[in-house]
């Protein structure tokens, strides 16, 4: 038996120390031999085998995250499925909006508001539906016993100065538009349900000067990619102008159209207010359309703030135009975005981060609060 084999010209010597050994004890193993030989006359082909094995196994994985990508993409919602056959969620509660100050019926809504409960809903149970709670009703649900995230905008109705006993509130995402005193009976509601999570500084500072323990948790539609991320590759070449049009304020336009890297005359306008002839499914509905589409857009350049803010959660680069600052929403909630307009200081301001290849991209700030808001609402 022969422990040392010799290639031919142009081929590599292969020295098996272990068939050695065993010589040494007098150990005969021609089997191990043969195949010694085997690997030796076909290495190039076992290489080949192994670099084969490889790529299936790198393919399959990749399918495998194609598949839990369309698995994200694909999740439940109550809304695309037949009402009738929908079980309740016995300790969920979503909110809705009618838009209703017993003065007057509004005859439009803003969709953000929907994009706001789409957020909340990412925090529910997939396989039945959320009991229905008017946002400016909340002191008149009587239904069964719920959770319900307080993540909206608030003007102080009488209808939302209690929150029902029915309701286990978190609030979180919370704005009050009021500047006015506010009433005892409000104050001391807030307080059973301290600490308050508000939406902007503005809303944080007034509580506390009522003595409510508040503090600034930014906004939840920032936590929007859990059901609406995608792959990059998914990324369509739409430019979107929300609520905007050039033509308005020179100083705006000729910073958007130095933008090179941005065909911006194929732009496409929407707008975010609906009729609300719709009913809740319809607008549920038409503003999860609208989120697939910002998740996707190469650009977004919006007047609206819950335009910009789920923008920065699907890495879609975005530009908040601002005709003057807002003192009760932006506090807080400015400093994550790219903006153009009147700032603070009553001054025109260009805010927008712009890489080496003219290409914008968001700022990261907003992450601090919004894996915050995700671990706190996983407990929900």
């Amino acid at each position: 038996m022969k422990y040392y084999l010799k290639m031919k010209k142009n081929k590599f010597d292969f020295n098996n120390k272990l068939f050695k050994c065993l010589k040494k004890r007098n150990i005969k193993f021609p089997i191990s031999s043969i195949f010694s030989s085997f690997i030796c006359k076909n290495i190039y082909i076992i290489f080949l085998l192994i670099f084969i094995l490889l790529f299936i196994y790198n393919k399959d994985l990749n399918n495998q995250n194609v598949l839990q990508l369309d698995q994200n993409k694909n999740k439940f919602f109550f809304f695309e499925k037949n009402q009738d056959e929908l079980k309740y969620c016995d300790n969920y509660g979503l909110f809705i909006y009618d838009y209703y100050d017993r003065k007057r019926e509004y005859s439009h809504g803003n969709i953000g508001d929907y994009f706001q409960s789409l957020a909340a809903l990412q925090y529910l149970p997939k396989n039945c539906k959320p009991y229905f709670v008017d946002r400016d009703l909340v002191r008149y649900y009587y239904g069964p016993k719920i959770k319900l995230i307080m993540n909206s905008w608030n003007l102080l109705l009488q209808g939302n100065k209690l929150v029902s006993q029915q309701i286990t509130p978190i609030f979180l995402s919370y704005h009050l538009s009021n500047n006015g005193k506010l009433p005892d009976i409000y104050i001391n509601d807030l307080k059973k349900y301290s600490p308050i999570g508000c939406r902007d500084k503005k809303t944080r500072d007034q509580f506390i000067k009522y003595g409510i323990d508040a503090y600034f948790s930014s906004c939840l539609t920032t936590t929007l990619d859990i059901d609406y991320s995608i792959n990059e590759n998914e990324r369509t070449n739409e430019i979107i102008f929300a609520d905007f049009k050039l033509g308005n304020n020179p100083q705006v336009d000729d910073f958007l159209l130095s933008l090179k890297a941005y065909n911006l005359s194929s732009a496409i306008f929407i707008s975010h207010i609906f009729h609300t002839k719709l009913n809740h499914i319809e607008r549920f509905q038409l503003a999860k359309r609208l989120l697939n589409r910002y998740s996707r857009a190469r650009l977004i350049i919006t007047t609206r703030i819950h335009g910009a803010l789920p923008c920065l959660s699907f890495n879609t680069p975005v530009i908040l135009i601002n005709k003057k600052y807002n003192y009760r929403r932006f506090p807080g909630l400015y400093e994550l975005l790219n903006t153009i307009g009147i700032n603070k200081e009553k001054k025109f301001e260009i805010r927008v981060n712009i890489d080496d290849n003219g290409l914008i991209y968001n700022p990261k700030n907003y992450l601090i609060y919004a894996n915050k808001l995700k671990d706190r609402l996983r407990k929900f």
